[in-house]
């Protein structure tokens, strides 16, 4: 297998040696040429041909070229032709010197000082031994074809090489095969300085018979290198640890296979979480193959070298000279040699002609060497225009020495990082500058070290911001560090503290920003909290948020957000300080049927705070307009935006605002799209799968959850958490009625399993009793759906007919389609079948085209009880009924019997007669084995669209 993988696209090559094999076995004999770099596969091209001609009954004779041996003449030939000239083995077919072949024989008698090339050879004597040579390959074809191997021609000493020249031009008429492999370009071997022109001369003059079939071996392409990583490895690779293999390689064969033998010693896997090890692997065989290559190389050489390594994609021939500290004509002459030896490719910037060669490069670097070269190049490309980023990568890889121009170049690119919102880039240069021995404990290091931390989610903000508080002593300076610890305190779920601290700078009556935070942590904290005094935009917008709380009437609610918003906040944006009043008053527009223009005042806070660089509220306001996304059936975008925001954030993370809002919508998003186990692995890889803090903030995530709960059947635990949350809005006040709206038809349907109709029904009655008086049409629709599923017959269908009504005009796609589909099940059950068709199947485009799986297979499952067969994309559960589907994705998410009989209404006995016949149906014997064919979200997953009748 693994010489079969070596050869991947080689096939027009072995095409070449079988075609000249035929040529010999008719008695015309042939040469074949293979070209390529050191790793390209010529070897294993050559012995895959001494394969094939020992089936083939040739006799084989084969020898290496060695640069070492270059300067012993004969040494090549003698390889060659020593063994069969043994008399041990051919003495008994005849002598192979006999005839003009005895002309040689003086080469093969090391006792003789002329064989041994100790004596001046004229142009006569040197004619009659290669004419010798000549026909020793004749008697030793006379009986089988011959094939001579020769690899590494290129280091072949001249004698050899006169001789595969003299051979050459009289294969024609016999039965021999010449089959070589060099390398082109050439020109450094042992000897006299004048070996490596002459050699490189014959094999011209050998490659110009008309005889002679070459083959340039190609570097591997992409699907070569996939194919080969699959035979080497056993399994199929991502496409990005293919592209590192490849880029590593450069498709040189050779260093593909070290790379994948490392990858094979070390278990790292072709994944693509793998790809950042493979770009650092440095194979032993390479590394030693490159260290030699570059100690015989001048130390010019290896210095410029080492700058390339250092200097990657900004290795311009003027930078390489200054980081190099070489002069142009220096640079050019190592630059040459280099490409010479293979190392660098044509062109420039200059770079390696593999990645892996550079990773050896650098890894062999001494610590100092390394840390020097690296300042080099930061001053160079610096004194050049390059981007700050640029140049502080250099610098976070030197050693501390304190250097002045090093803290200053730090400090500037970690302020430049912030306002990219690249705030662990910031965090990482500051950290480094921190450590130089020039910053002396610098505390606006220190400072801007924690503000950067904070934006980064990195717990270790709160103890850097605190000791740069303590440090400094400018007023200005002190209120800004106020500022930003208490938004560490608060992430911290230590609110208590951050208004304690925010406090202290109301005290000092300079503190407009403040008293904006300390107004919204004092909302957001355990225990209301009246706003303090502030501007009147502020006021106007607490003023809603308070309206809203409260329950006053969405007309009202809406006036007072409207003119916040039209007002304008002057202050708002000076400071990165999270939630602010734009944000707060875009969220009430939401809550009040206002989305779009909730959504544009959104939009607008994200574009204003990117291009200020604050990121905190630019994090804030995406989380916030997600929710709005969400709301209007844009669940994909909705995905892809708290996706972003949640990436840093791993358990033990600070808890800024957006951490929980953007969790909250992604399980809402993966709940509708039917993946609830991937909801829950997400929370549990962000660590909030557990206790949360009891802010506010938390408070729509631990709703989310409590939705999980119930869509993965734990009816009681999903309850107890929503309970829970609605305990804290009574206490706190807030009876404002979307606060838990998006929970509320899992909750009904929940109670309903747990409790029975009557509970279920009394509480879908009460919230649309509120949503009533509050006056807006999403949660009034929801509640009206809710209770008419739950109430059913006529009077549900009217309730349900209700919210239709009410949802048609709005944007929110996901409660219209969860209406249409619940107004048509409903309809079902009633025998009013025909309407049901309609009602279900407008349901099911709505949630088919907004990506709602989940819900689009529930329409699904009710049109076919509806008497509608749909097109399925699993064959396996083709034959089972509606019914029995339903009772064996409960049964594969690993409910008992009489949970299911409980969750579906149905008596266990006809739960055990569904069971035994799809167990029938799909081929198994127990519910053991339904993990197997099916699980509970593969039904979700699998969507049915298309009717066909």
């Amino acid at each position: 297998m693994r010489q079969e993988f070596l050869l991947v696209e080689r096939d027009h090559e072995m095409g070449l040696v079988c075609a000249g094999m035929r040529r010999a076995q008719a008695g015309e004999g042939a040469l074949v040429m293979f070209e390529g770099v050191r790793g390209a596969g010529k070897t294993h091209l050559l012995a895959a041909a001494r394969r094939q001609a020992e089936k083939d009954g040739f006799r084989i004779l084969h020898a290496r070229g060695n640069e070492f041996e270059q300067g012993f003449p004969w040494a090549v030939v003698r390889q060659l032709f020593d063994h069969c000239l043994s008399a041990e083995r051919y003495g008994d077919q005849g002598d192979p010197l006999a005839g003009p072949a005895s002309l040689a024989g003086t080469i093969f008698d090391y006792a003789d000082p002329e064989g041994l090339g100790g004596g001046p050879q004229d142009d006569a004597r040197l004619y009659r031994r290669l004419h010798g040579l000549h026909w020793l390959c004749r008697n030793l074809c006379s009986t089988d074809p011959l094939l001579l191997l020769l690899d590494d021609a290129h280091h072949a000493d001249i004698p050899s090489l006169r001789f595969v020249n003299y051979l050459v031009n009289r294969l024609e008429g016999s039965g021999v095969l010449l089959v070589l492999a060099s390398t082109p370009g050439t020109t450094r071997a042992g000897g006299t300085p004048a070996a490596p022109g002459q050699a490189q001369e014959l094999l011209l003059s050998v490659g110009g018979s008309p005889v002679a079939r070459h083959a340039a071996l190609a570097p591997l392409g992409p699907d070569a290198v996939r194919q080969t990583i699959t035979a080497r490895l056993g399994r199929p690779p991502h496409d990005e640890a293919a592209a590192a293999c490849l880029t590593a390689s450069a498709g040189n064969p050779l260093h593909l296979k070290e790379i994948l033998d490392e990858m094979d010693h070390q278990g790292i896997e072709p994944e693509q979480a793998a790809v950042p090890a493979i770009a650092q692997l440095a194979p032993a065989r390479l590394t030693k193959e490159v260290l030699r290559q570059l100690h015989r190389l001048p130390t010019e050489t290896v210095a410029l070298a080492g700058a390339v390594a250092v200097l990657e994609q900004d290795a311009e021939p003027r930078h390489c000279a200054d980081v190099a500290e070489l002069d142009e004509s220096a640079t050019l002459r190592a630059a040459s040699a280099l490409r010479d030896a293979d190392i660098f490719g044509a062109g420039s910037p200059y770079a390696f002609q593999r990645s892996v060669v550079r990773q050896v490069l650098y890894a062999h670097m001494s610590s100092e060497a390394r840390s020097n070269t690296h300042h080099r190049a930061a001053r160079c490309l610096h004194a050049t225009g390059s981007e700050l980023p640029t140049v502080a990568a250099h610098l976070c890889r030197t050693e501390p020495g304190g250097d002045p121009w090093t803290v200053r170049t730090l400090r500037a690119a970690a302020l430049d990082a912030l306002r990219r919102s690249e705030p662990q880039e910031a965090a990482r240069y500051l950290r480094r500058a921190l450590a130089d021995p020039a910053a002396e404990d610098d505390p606006w290091i220190l400072g801007q070290l924690g503000a950067a931390e904070l934006r980064a989610r990195q717990p270790s903000a709160v103890e850097h911001l605190k000791e740069a508080l303590h440090r400094t002593r400018d007023s200005l300076a002190r209120e800004r560090l106020r500022l930003e610890l208490a938004l560490a305190l608060a992430a911290s779920a230590r609110h208590e503290d951050a208004l304690t601290l925010l406090r202290l700078a109301d005290a000092s009556g300079t503190s407009e920003t403040a008293r904006r935070v300390a107004a919204v942590l004092g909302r957001v904290a355990p225990g209301h909290r009246v706003p303090g005094r502030s501007g009147p935009f502020v006021v106007r917008a607490h003023a809603a948020v308070e309206a809203l709380a409260r329950g006053f009437p969405r007309s009202r609610v809406l006036r007072l957000a409207t003119g916040a918003l039209a007002q304008g906040d002057p202050g708002g944006g000076r400071e990165d300080a999270e939630l602010n009043g734009t944000m707060l008053t875009a969220w009430v527009l939401a809550q009040c049927d206002a989305a779009e223009p909730a959504e544009a005042a959104l939009r607008d806070a994200v574009r204003g705070a990117r291009d200020a660089g604050q990121v905190l509220t630019a994090e804030a306001a995406e989380s916030l307009l997600a929710q709005v996304l969400l709301d209007t059936g844009r669940l994909g975008e909705a995905e892809g935006t708290v996706r972003r925001l949640l990436n840093r954030q791993e358990k033990g993370s600070l808890m800024t605002a957006c951490v929980p809002l953007s969790a909250a919508v992604l399980v809402h998003c993966l709940v509708e799209r039917g993946r609830t186990r991937e909801a829950e692995e997400a929370l549990r890889h962000h660590g909030l799968d557990g206790p949360v803090p009891a802010s506010a903030l938390f408070v729509p995530l631990r709703l989310a959850r409590a939705r999980l709960l119930i869509r993965q059947d734990h009816f009681e635990a999903g309850l107890r958490e929503l309970s829970e949350c609605r305990d804290r809005a009574r206490k706190e006040g807030w009876r404002y009625p979307s606060a838990d709206i998006d929970c509320l038809p899992d909750a009904v349907r929940a109670l309903a399993v747990t409790t029975g109709p009557r509970a279920a029904g009394k509480l879908a009655a009460d919230t649309v009793e509120g949503a009533k008086t509050f006056g807006a049409a999403r949660p009034l629709a929801v509640a009206l759906g809710a209770q008419g599923e739950i109430v059913g017959g006529e009077e549900g269908v009217e309730m349900l007919e209700r919210a239709d009504r009410l949802l048609a005009p709005t944007p929110y796609l996901l409660e219209h389609a969860r209406v249409l589909v619940a107004l048509g099940a409903t309809l079902r059950r009633i025998g009013r079948r025909a309407v049901a068709r309609e009602r279900l199947t407008a349901g099911m485009e709505v949630a088919h085209r907004i990506g709602a799986h989940a819900l689009e297979s529930t329409a699904g499952s009710e049109l076919r009880l509806a008497g509608v067969r749909l097109a399925r994309a699993s064959q396996d559960r083709a034959s089972l009924t509606p019914a029995e589907e339903r009772v064996v994705y409960k049964a594969a998410a690993g409910l008992s019997n009489r949970e299911i009989s409980q969750a579906l209404f149905v008596t266990v006995k006809t739960v055990e007669w569904h069971l035994s016949q799809a167990y029938a149906k799909l081929g198994i014997a127990k519910r053991a084995e339904l993990s197997r064919v099916l699980t509970s979200e593969a039904a979700a997953d699998t969507p049915a669209v298309r009717c066909s009748a």
